[in-house]
């Protein structure tokens, strides 16, 4: 009696210990199942997309805008430009300047020895935007490389012959628009300094008005004026220069 219910005792414990396997084994069978290869897949990241919105936002002037701002021999312009990447081969571009009076007309008139009441007073203001489309391989972002896009400025200019018709509001008026396509190459240094050289051509449209009073004014032909040059009027428009900036 006593053997039979050891031997009991000992099926018993066999059938239990023979479960436990079984139960571990389909659990680790179920666990290396590759019926589920979408969901347990790994997401790769992309560093493109990243990447783009790393470029950096360029501060710009101009070292050579001060020798001509548009209306020569009178203007100098002084300019202030932003440039914004909005992908990983465009930005977008656009600028603001002060416009004041010219070397060339500085040297004018030192060389007619004009007193300070007879020396030509020159105001004004201009405006640009620029959509940059860069030619750049595989690994470069904008703005940086090979580029062409248009270019469209505008600007507004007020010259007073002397201080005597400076102070009774009597000007010329000069009203400059041209729309151009550039091409260019920018070249960065660690993403941060910046040299923009660029050239093109376009249309343009000039309008002189002459202001007699606050309300007495009239468009007049540049012709008559002692400045003229041809190419004032002509509708080709011819542009170039060169910025430098610094990225943020």
């Amino acid at each position: 009696m006593l053997i039979l219910k050891t031997t009991a005792k000992t099926m018993r414990l066999l059938k239990f210990i023979i479960s436990v396997v079984l139960v571990c084994i389909l659990f680790t069978a179920n666990a290396f199942c590759p019926s589920d290869t979408v969901r347990l897949k790994p997401i790769k990241s992309n560093p493109l997309k990243k990447r783009i919105y790393d470029a950096p936002m360029v501060i710009k002037t101009s070292p050579t805008a001060f020798l001509n701002g548009g209306t020569f021999p009178f203007t100098a312009e002084y300019r202030l430009m932003a440039e914004i990447p909005t992908g990983r081969t465009q930005s977008e571009q656009f600028g603001v300047s002060w416009l004041g009076k010219s070397v060339f007309l500085m040297m004018l008139e030192d060389s007619a020895h004009f007193n300070s009441n007879e020396k030509y007073k020159v105001q004004g203001w201009k405006v640009q935007y620029a959509h940059k489309i860069y030619l750049i391989p595989k690994r470069k972002y904008a703005p940086s490389g090979f580029y062409f896009g248009p270019l469209v400025q505008y600007s507004q200019t007020r010259v007073y012959e002397g201080l005597k018709r400076y102070y009774s509001h009597t000007y010329y008026d000069f009203h400059n628009f041209n729309i151009n396509l550039i091409v260019g190459l920018q070249a960065a240094k660690k993403k941060r300094l910046t040299f923009d050289m660029y050239a093109g051509l376009g249309y343009k449209k000039n309008t002189l008005y002459y202001h007699a009073t606050t309300y007495r004014y009239g468009k007049i032909d540049p012709k008559n004026q002692w400045w003229y040059i041809s190419p004032y009027k002509w509708p080709l428009s011819v542009v170039c220069g060169i910025n430098i900036g610094y990225g943020f």
